[in-house]
């Protein structure tokens, strides 16, 4: 359907606008997952790879940035979820 079809059917105008919104949010916020959760691995690759890197001494560093690298990935999947999800809504909207 058409933004023109959309914009003729006032009720099914704001339920596409609105999705569309939230789907562009959606996405945004995981890109902002997937980077921070890229940047928790970076830095746990780095901290591994430091010529200095004292497995005992290091690890509740270590522990921690493990723990914000599996928290993000879980938004990321969380959120991929939800996109999918409004997408599939979106695409109801538009067979009707």
């Amino acid at each position: 359907m058409t933004y023109s079809q959309r914009s003729t059917h006032s009720a099914a105008s704001s339920d596409f606008t609105y999705l569309e919104y939230q789907i562009s949010i959606a996405g945004e916020e995981l890109k902002q997952a997937e980077h921070a959760g890229k940047a928790c691995e970076a830095d746990l690759n780095r901290l591994r790879t430091s010529p200095a890197y004292d497995p005992v001494a290091d690890a509740s560093g270590e522990e921690k940035l493990l723990e914000q690298a599996t928290r993000q990935h879980a938004l990321a999947e969380a959120i991929r979820t939800s996109l999918a999800g409004l997408e599939d809504e979106l695409a109801k909207l538009e067979d009707e």
